[in-house]
């Protein structure tokens, strides 16, 4: 793996779902320590990493003490169609299909805002500023160096022996699906931060003049975007 050097760290740096998260500093924490015990295991999977991935894990459900992600308006208007439907008593499906399948609308809405390709390189849910703000949580052309990533530096690795980052990387993605929105940003963010490593490492397989470009490219951009929004007008 190439070494990311000071281009990397300072592209890593201006990643904008660290600077504008809006996360209180122990939550962001814990998911950039999710999100590189993640990478880690994708890397070189082992035992002991993902203990202490779970460990922290665990650590982060005992803070936020996570409920699921359905307001009361929904679950009130899931209530009051199980007594409509007809066959809810005696069937076994009915009742399934009321009490289980409400839950599909939290994974639909959470992925939407937080995990889509939309939200990650356009345009985040940036709900603690503006839910319409021009910004995804990482830069566009990130998915150009994601690209890299797998072409020149995972390429010819294999791809067995990734239970422990598939069973880790499962869990995010379902806590980021049924629990409520404001606490499913811890685990999304995790989630967005190995993207963000490996973006980054596909980076630093760039020229430095490359790199360098690609670094003022990311200022500009990110005060092109401040400077639109009322919330940071320059």
């Amino acid at each position: 793996m190439p070494r990311l050097g000071l281009y990397g760290f300072l592209y890593l740096l201006l990643i904008p779902f660290l600077l504008f998260s809006g996360q209180p500093p122990l939550l962001l924490f814990l998911s950039i320590s999710l999100g590189y015990l993640l990478f880690n295991l994708f890397q070189k999977p082992s035992l002991d990493q993902f203990l202490i991935f779970l460990a922290i894990l665990v650590l982060a459900l005992i803070i936020l003490k996570p409920r699921l992600g359905l307001d009361m308006g929904l679950l009130n208007a899931i209530n009051a169609q199980r007594g409509e439907h007809p066959h809810f008593q005696s069937s076994l499906i009915s009742r399934l299909i009321h009490n289980k399948a409400d839950l599909s609308y939290s994974f639909i809405h959470n992925f939407d805002k937080l995990l889509s390709p939309m939200a990650i390189f356009a345009s985040g849910f940036w709900h603690r500023l503006d839910p319409y703000y021009p910004l995804g949580y990482l830069f566009p052309w990130d998915i150009y160096f994601l690209y890299r990533y797998f072409r020149f530096v995972h390429r010819g690795k294999p791809f067995h022996n990734l239970i422990f980052f598939v069973s880790a990387l499962s869990l995010l993605l379902l806590l980021t699906g049924l629990i409520y929105i404001d606490q499913a940003l811890v685990f999304s963010f995790a989630v967005l931060f190995f993207l963000a490593l490996l973006s980054i490492v596909g980076y630093s397989t760039t020229s430095p003049k490359t790199q360098f470009g690609f670094l003022i490219a990311n200022i500009l951009y990110l005060l092109y975007q401040i400077n639109i929004t009322s919330y940071f007008k320059l």
